[in-house]
Formats: C-alpha cells, sequence, structure tokens
C-alpha cells in the first residue's frame, strides 16, 4: 500500500505542472526574445520552441533537433543542435510562455501525500477493526470457557 502512495508521489514530482501565459502583440516588438514558447499558427499548427527572437514582420523560433554522426571507424553518436523555423507574423494566431510551476506541483504533491496518508490510515483501521469484531476480543479462543 506504501509502495503505491510512493510511486504516485514520483510521477507527479516527474510531470510537474505548468502555467502558460499568452504575450499580447504589443511585447512582440523588434529585438524581443523569448524563452519556452508555444506558437498557434492561423492555419491550425502549433509549434514548440526553445526560443522565439521577434523581427519585422517575422517570427523566428529555435528548436532543438538530434543528429545522428558517425565516423569513418563507425562509430555513432548523437548531437543536439539549434534548428531555426521562419513564421510570418501575418500567420501567428497566438504565442504562449510555457512555464514550470515548482510552488503548484510542491502543493499538489504534498495535498496527494496527506490524501494518500489518510486514506492508507482509514483502510488500516478498517482492517484491524473487522478482525476483532465478534469474537470476544485479541488473542481469545472465540469466547470459549474451559472449566
Amino acid at each position: 500500500m506504501r509502495s503505491g502512495i510512493l510511486l504516485t508521489l514520483v510521477g507527479l514530482l516527474l510531470a510537474g505542472c505548468s502555467s502558460i501565459r499568452e504575450v499580447p502583440r504589443s511585447d512582440l516588438t523588434a529585438d524581443a526574445e523569448f524563452e519556452n514558447v508555444r506558437v498557434a499558427t492561423l492555419d491550425g499548427f502549433e509549434y514548440r520552441f526553445v526560443r522565439v527572437e521577434a523581427v519585422p514582420d517575422t517570427l523566428v523560433g529555435f528548436y532543438t533537433a538530434t543528429l545522428e554522426r558517425s565516423n569513418e571507424r563507425k562509430e555513432i553518436w548523437f548531437e543536439d543542435i539549434l534548428q531555426r523555423h521562419k513564421i510570418p507574423m501575418s500567420r501567428v494566431a497566438k504565442i504562449e510562455l510555457v512555464r514550470k510551476d515548482p510552488l503548484k506541483t510542491a502543493l499538489y504533491g504534498a495535498t496527494l501525500l496527506a490524501a494518500g496518508y489518510v486514506l492508507v490510515t482509514f483502510v488500516e483501521e478498517q482492517r484491524g477493526e473487522a478482525g476483532t469484531g465478534g469474537s470476544g476480543g485479541k488473542g481469545g479462543k472465540g469466547g470459549t470457557h474451559s472449566p
């Protein structure tokens, strides 16, 4: 039972909570930069970028791509590189900043842990009462007497 609570808590902490804030068009001035951005376009596409730069009439988004490399000795390795993608401002529907929120994660985790503790305590008490009921008490012989 306790391992179930532990696994749930670990899963919650790994998932984490995040907050999303929309960037107003007025903030998209020349040379504006934002990190951890989600961009939605008018034609229904959604992009996730590590960083976005606003230049006149264009939004330039940078994302990480993983390339497989090899050499003449047939050794293989992977390399992360930063790629860029340009989107005309006329196609951008909205821009959102995605932020991890550790405080919200901690609050949800504490609440989940407290609820799990209460549930486990309740179940253990119910099992304890069910095992002692009707037999005359703990450790007895079921209510029989010897002369």
